[in-house]
């Protein structure tokens, strides 16, 4: 055979190879990159990829300095000094992008107050709760139309105010499907909707007391809390990753039980309780060594 000859069949043969190679993931670096679970990425690189959401009290960025503060982002920092993990704050995530960014890798964590539900469980994991929150009906301070009965906001021309994928738009679409749900980007701070109430663009919404008690101290005689009525939930606040991470979520566990039980998270959560009973704590042996009983 001539060495023109020779020269195609051995480059097709290099080709081959390469391809077959490629699929078959001869590149050990980039095929245990892809799969390395998130533990092991986490304890051989030493820090934890977390993505937030700015949502007071719970997580709380400041948007002239980029300042981080807030119940879960002490907590997150205490318990990344507890094992020895670095926290680094990678990417601010939506309430409809949060499921992705954790799902795809992009983050181990995503930080603020989220509250679990069924259709976020299929696709994510969540922490053990920080602590409790209720959820209430809010509507303007001279409306008394839900007071003592909210089976009256399912109806057609009531117009509730939601941020999309945020646990407004679920409880509107789970709880009152033929009210109007007057839709928010996933963006929007949580204290719109109340805004959207004051000003007569909804007539109802819902958020915990501590996002109200907020507004309503910026904002006197403008909304008030639905009478006679009960909490419409009651969620744990927890922290998500992704779906299948056992391990990871399991060494978050012990670190965030470790945190409650000796009084840590109790006295950030007082911290940052401005008003009295926003929050309900997690059961706990721990006991205040200020406590007489």
């Amino acid at each position: 055979m001539s060495n023109n000859k020779r020269i195609p069949f051995i480059v097709f043969v290099a080709v081959v190879a390469l391809l077959v190679c490629g699929y078959l993931g001869c590149n050990n670096s980039r095929n245990a990159a892809r799969t390395e679970d998130a533990y092991t990425r986490v304890l051989r690189e030493g820090k934890i990829r977390v993505g937030y959401i700015s949502y007071p009290p719970s997580f709380i960025k400041d948007p002239n300095t980029g300042e981080m503060s807030g119940i879960f982002h002490e907590v997150l920092q205490e318990a990344g000094k507890n094992l020895e993990l670095k926290i680094e704050y990678t990417e601010e995530v939506g309430w409809g992008t949060m499921i992705e960014a954790a799902r795809s890798g992009r983050v181990d964590l995503v930080c603020t107050g989220i509250w679990p539900t069924s259709a976020r469980g299929k696709s994510a994991d969540f922490t053990t709760p920080l602590y409790y929150s209720t959820v209430r009906a809010y509507t303007a301070a001279n409306n008394a139309r839900f007071d003592g009965n909210l089976s009256v906001i399912n109806n057609e021309d009531v117009r509730i105010a939601v941020i999309d994928g945020e646990m407004t738009a679920i409880i509107a679409k789970n709880d009152f499907p033929r009210a109007q749900a007057k839709s928010l980007s996933q963006s929007t701070d949580i204290s719109q909707v109340l805004l959207e109430v004051a000003t007569n663009k909804a007539d109802v919404t819902f958020v915990e007391p501590a996002v109200a008690g907020e507004f309503i101290k910026s904002n006197p005689n403008k909304i008030k809390e639905v009478l006679d009525v009960k909490p419409l939930r009651v969620f744990p606040n927890v922290m998500m990753l992704g779906k299948g991470e056992e391990r990871f979520l399991s060494t978050l566990n012990i670190a965030i039980q470790e945190l409650v039980n000796n009084g840590f998270v109790d006295k950030v959560v007082q911290k940052y309780e401005k008003y009295p009973g926003s929050f309900q704590r997690v059961a706990t042996p721990y006991k205040d060594s200020s406590d007489k009983k």
